[in-house]
């Protein structure tokens, strides 16, 4: 009887016993560092926390749970826990798999690419290198589904030419928007591509957690952060542009050679508590285009100190200064194509300063708030009266973190922007434009193969004017909009370097001040004004399946995807009648449907690795209601239904091999005829071909082949780069009036100076 009693006693002892709770205490570091990892997630059973500054965690959980240490883009450790410990150590592994890099884009956190429920692109520094990357945009234009046309980001055909004005691709620095919010605009030659360590480039709408301006895509840019060791690199390039294939628009003579030089550097490095990182370039081009020249210096800093374990105090700041002139459209095609039709000739001056103060804190539970405000000022002064000026005050605040039991990690936030922006572009006036949104996200893992997503926002916007403008009347001076913007994605993983997904998400872009109110001339033209141009609406859906390969001879992933984009009432630049000139308008309905192919990664021919990027990107842009909008198609230079400056067919490869100091690259873009422009661009006066555009464009009419080369050999810390552009010397355009860069040649030095 005893010793059943006994036994009866231990039998519900036993579930107390097991459940009993215990102290564990350990600290986390990367493998091939040694520097701790802040942020790491340490999960035993039912409790969870994260590492501090110092990589070190403190638990208190279940005896005989098993705790699990994981962080993005480092292998996972799995340990059973019987008994407290205060001695436990672990040192994770990185993964170098393509799939396995880590995003933040995509959903505002650290996320694999594998698990992303959309599609993401990423690109790594080396190739801003290899390439001589000067201006950011010449390396958008390699990934598969992207292109700039005359400034403006294009995502698988989602934008045309939109003159400067009102991007439908937020541009991000540092998770920071970098458009003027005054223009909608994009300065490409703003971004530090002397100190980027990665570009995440998400196609599709992405308005529920960017807000106006994401409703074609994102761009992220991504400066870098200081590792183990102090890190200094430098970089110095010279660029000579030869003659155009048809020598007669050489202007230039025998003894002057168009040229491009560029100095820039990079230095990062752990100074105690405090990471640092500085950079800097200079550039200076006397151009090919007669009578254009750029002189270009910016400096930035990026500062993150350690109140204490788990609160930071950071700032980032870039500052860039500009001289620059540049014409809008070619004199003739047939006699003067690299010079300017006369008026048409901009030249001034530019300042652009943002200063990024923000505050992080963790808490011990692995929650994480997060403040991020900016200050951000531009200054353009020029010869066409055409100044302006703005200051931007933005703040968002965040807060996310990952419930452990049920595996979801859930982001809130808040975003207010003010602007203040006065210009002669607009008649002189003050704007006063205010955002103000609040957003959530959720994302849930279901097993080991289910990720969903899914995210809404709040957006208002308000434009304030003078209640008189040019004839129309602004009730109260103040135009107001708002909409809820949502989103939801799927990612299924198939098996395990295979996922599928699916994804659909609501996009919105309220008007610019440029858009409602500019009011200009140049060469002859004249852009009106439209105070009561109306919102874009639109929404985005795929599907899309990415197939990993980690084989002997290769490593990265197959990317297919079919996509449509419908949008209502978008805005785009149109040459009307009446009044005769360029006007933004909402020109109703359009729909752009497609698929794309892309193939990324590296495989290894013998001892021989290769890197590629191959990609190809079929769309289909339409209006939706061309018959009925007689104003829209009279004024298009073809009876065909197809939406402006789109080419329907893109086709672009990079492959670089590597063979002992030797590495030997070879790039192609292909994109097909640009069907559709502005009639009025090849016959502006009278029906005459005034430019010679028309001509230009029935000789040139099987789209453009643009090949380069390089080459490079490292010399302990140094590398000397050559480099041909434009192999072929082809004459080609991306939007009508300007023609691109004829063959150049380049040589370029790097030097890593830790």
């Amino acid at each position: 009887m005893r010793g059943k009693a006994i036994g009866i006693v231990l039998i519900f002892l036993f579930p107390l016993m097991s459940h009993a709770q215990i102290s564990i205490k350990g600290i986390v570091t990367a493998k091939d560092s040694g520097l701790p990892l802040l942020g790491a997630s340490v999960v035993c059973g039912p409790q969870g926390t994260i590492t501090g500054e110092n990589g070190e965690f403190q638990l208190v959980t279940d005896q005989g749970c098993e705790l699990t240490i994981s962080y993005v883009g480092y292998r996972s450790i799995k340990q059973s826990i019987r008994s407290s410990t205060t001695d436990l150590y672990f040192s994770l592994e990185e993964i170098s798999e393509v799939l396995d890099i880590t995003t933040v884009t995509a959903n505002k956190f650290e996320q694999r690419l594998s698990e992303s429920t959309v599609a993401v692109e990423i690109l790594k520094p080396n190739l801003l290198r290899s390439t001589n990357t000067v201006k950011s945009d010449d390396i958008l234009n390699k990934l598969p589904g992207v292109q700039v046309v005359g400034g403006q980001a294009n995502i698988r055909g989602g934008s045309g030419f939109s003159y400067g004005a009102g991007s439908r691709v937020m541009v991000l620095l540092d998770d920071m928007p970098a458009l003027q919010v005054d223009a909608g605009y994009a300065n490409w030659g703003d971004m530090p591509v002397e100190a980027i360590s990665q570009l995440e480039v998400v196609k599709g709408a992405s308005s529920s957690l960017y807000g106006s301006a994401a409703l074609n895509g994102i761009i992220n840019f991504r400066r870098i952060q200081p590792g183990a060791k102090p890190e200094t690199n430098a970089f110095v390039s010279m660029t000579n542009y030869l003659s155009p294939r048809d020598e007669k628009y050489k202007w230039w003579g025998d003894t002057l050679f168009p040229y491009r030089l560029n100095v820039g550097f990079a230095h990062a490095q752990k100074l105690n508590k405090t990471d640092l990182t500085v950079h800097g370039y200079f550039g200076k081009l006397q151009s090919y285009a007669k009578e254009t020249y750029e002189t270009r210096g910016r400096m930035g800093f990026n500062i993150k100190h350690a109140l204490s374990d788990r609160t930071f105090l950071g700032v980032n700041s870039l500052i860039n200064v500009l001289e620059s002139s540049d014409f809008f459209i070619w004199r003739n095609a047939l006699r003067g194509i690299y010079e300017p039709f006369a008026g048409t000739i901009s030249s001034g001056n530019r300042i652009r300063l943002s200063i990024d103060p923000y505050i992080i804190h963790y808490q011990k539970n692995g929650a994480k708030h997060r403040l991020n405000t900016r200050y951000f000022y531009t200054n353009n002064n020029n010869n066409n009266n055409q100044q302006n000026q703005s200051s931007t005050y933005f703040a968002e605040y965040q807060f996310s973190h990952v419930f452990a039991p049920l595996d979801l990690h859930y982001s809130v936030g808040g975003v207010l922007s003010i602007t203040d922006s006065k210009a002669q572009l607009f008649g002189d006036s003050t704007y006063l434009y205010t955002n103000a949104a609040t957003y959530i996200q959720l994302d849930k893992k279901i097993g080991e193969r289910f990720t969903i997503s899914a995210g809404a926002r709040y957006e208002f916007n308000r434009q304030n004017s003078p209640e008189e403008f040019q004839g129309f009347t602004i009730p109260g001076g103040k135009v107001e909009d708002s909409q809820i913007i949502s989103r939801l994605g799927l990612n299924y993983k198939i098996m395990e370097y295979s996922s599928l997904r699916l994804s659909w998400g609501q996009g919105y872009r309220y008007p610019t001040v440029t858009e409602r109110f500019i009011s200009t001339q140049f060469g002859g033209f004249t852009i009106f004004p439209n105070p009561v141009l109306n919102p874009e609406y639109g929404w985005s859906a795929e599907l899309g399946i990415k197939q990993g390969f980690k084989l002997a001879a290769f490593k990265g992933y197959l990317d297919l995807a079919a996509f449509t984009q419908e949008y209502e009432d978008m805005i785009e630049f149109t040459f009307l009648e009446n009044p005769y000139g360029f006007k933004p308008i909402n020109i109703g309905n359009t729909k752009i449907s497609g698929y794309e192919a892309s193939i990324i990664g590296q495989f290894s021919v013998g001892e021989i690795p290769i890197t590629t990027i191959l990609g190809y990107t079929y769309i289909d842009p339409k209006y939706k209601n061309f018959e009925d909008r007689p104003e829209i198609k009279e004024n298009t230079s073809t009876d065909q239904n197809v939406l402006k400056y789109r080419s329907k067919h893109s086709a672009k490869a990079d492959v670089e091999a590597s063979w002992k100091n030797f590495k030997l690259g070879y790039a192609i873009q292909y994109y097909s005829h640009v069907i559709n422009i502005d009639k009025r661009f090849e016959s502006p006066i009278g029906g005459v071909d005034l430019f010679s555009i028309k001509a230009y464009r029935d000789m040139d009419n099987d789209g453009s082949i643009v090949m380069d080369t390089r080459i490079s050999y490292t010399m302990g810390k140094m590398t000397l780069g050559f480099l041909v552009n434009n192999i072929l010397n082809a004459a080609y355009t991306v939007r009508p009036g300007v023609l691109e860069a004829p063959r150049n040649i380049s040589l370029r030095l790097d030097m890593n100076l830790k």
